[in-house]
């Protein structure tokens, strides 16, 4: 048993050298002890806190409702960390008040069960949090503005290309349709960047929300197929899909567009007369797992630890590909919001493939 009205108690001793205040106090809700940092904090001496109940160092307004939840503690008292996640507000003598983060712990001494209240002062962090919220919701805004910008001009251009074409302006020669058709090209990439960049940053500053709903695997890997018809012209190289039947929860539009990367990338690699399979299970914990198998030219071991970073390119990428080095690293993102994974299993010239997990999200409101 501790007796903590012994000015010669180790306890004591302890306490008064802990960095953070302690305030002790009683079933009654007075207090019985506080250290010197208390006093540090709050611009109390310890006599005027002493037998004062603890609700003195909280603002007037929270006062009466904090009496309530002090009382219901101390009839099952438990300790309760630092971290908690509740946002606390304290009050010097001044009047000064402060965020504050606090450790309850119930300790048994000579005069019964007290409580221990660990009180730091956050105020620093919390400056920094509110700053880093302000500077992030600042590069959103500029993000969107220049992404906005970007992206007028080169739709625009993209219809204008097109009808250059079709011939709108006039008969072209074959020069001037290879030249237009460049033209075309560089302007796609240049979109799919600006996209991907929005993408990327909506999903690093966490302001995407996931839009959850009912898919049905078959129709997901079909539409999916469809939209990479137009990179297979051209090129002998087959996509096979088994026949699998099953629903699952997770956003429709994200995981497609996961997968038209995915065998976007396969095409690349894939030689003529070659095969891309596209899989889809689902486990018996309810996890969907979805592949994409090729047998082209395979990656090293220190490509495949590389794979998922921004702006990576493979060597064996050439100019032709048109690559922004983002797919991939956006596949990732969007994998990781569902809560899953991304793996990739590849050999050189022995072909790779790269399987998502997306768990069972049925738990999640949508």
């Amino acid at each position: 048993m501790l007796n903590l009205q012994s000015k010669e108690s180790n306890f004591i001793k302890l306490i008064d050298v802990i960095p953070d205040a302690i305030v002790i106090v009683g079933s009654d809700g007075k207090i019985k002890h506080t250290n010197s940092k208390t006093e540090e904090i709050f611009g109390y001496k310890a006599e005027e806190l002493l037998g004062n109940e603890l609700e003195i160092l909280l603002p007037s307004r929270l006062r009466h409702k904090h009496v309530k939840h002090r009382e219901g503690y101390s009839s099952k008292p438990v300790s309760r960390p630092m971290g908690s996640g509740l946002n606390l507000l304290a009050r010097k003598k001044d009047g000064t008040e402060f965020p504050v983060d606090i450790m309850l712990s119930p300790i048994e001494t000579n005069e019964g069960k007290l409580i221990m209240s660990v009180v730091r002062d956050i105020t620093m962090l919390k400056q920094r949090e509110d700053e880093i919220k302000r500077k992030s919701k600042q590069l959103e805004d500029l993000v969107s503005t220049l992404t906005h910008d970007l992206k007028t001009p080169l739709l625009g251009a993209e219809v204008s290309f097109k009808h250059l074409l079709e011939g709108y302006f006039g008969k072209l020669t074959e020069q001037q349709k290879e030249i237009i058709n460049l033209l075309i090209q560089g302007n796609s990439g240049t979109l799919r960047l600006v996209n991907n960049l929005l993408s990327v940053f909506k999903y690093e500053s966490e302001s995407y929300r996931l839009l959850l709903e009912e898919i049905d695997i078959s129709e997901l890997l079909e539409k999916a197929v469809n939209a990479i018809k137009p990179l297979l012209n051209g090129k002998d190289i087959s996509i096979k899909i088994p026949k699998i039947n099953f629903k699952f929860t997770g956003d429709a539009f994200e995981l497609e567009r996961v997968i038209i990367n995915l065998l976007s990338n396969s095409i690349k690699f894939t030689n003529d007369k070659g095969t891309i399979e596209l899989k889809g299970i689902k486990n018996e914990d309810g996890n969907v797992i979805i592949s994409i198998e090729d047998h082209g030219k395979g990656m090293s071991k220190d490509e495949i630890s590389s794979l998922f970073e921004r702006f990576w390119q493979s060597a064996k990428s050439s100019a032709s590909y048109n690559s922004t080095g983002l797919g991939l690293y956006l596949c990732k993102q969007i994998v990781e919001a569902h809560g899953g994974k991304i793996w990739v299993e590849s050999e050189p010239e022995k072909g790779t493939i790269v399987s998502f997990e997306i768990p069972e999200l049925t738990h999640l409101k949508y």
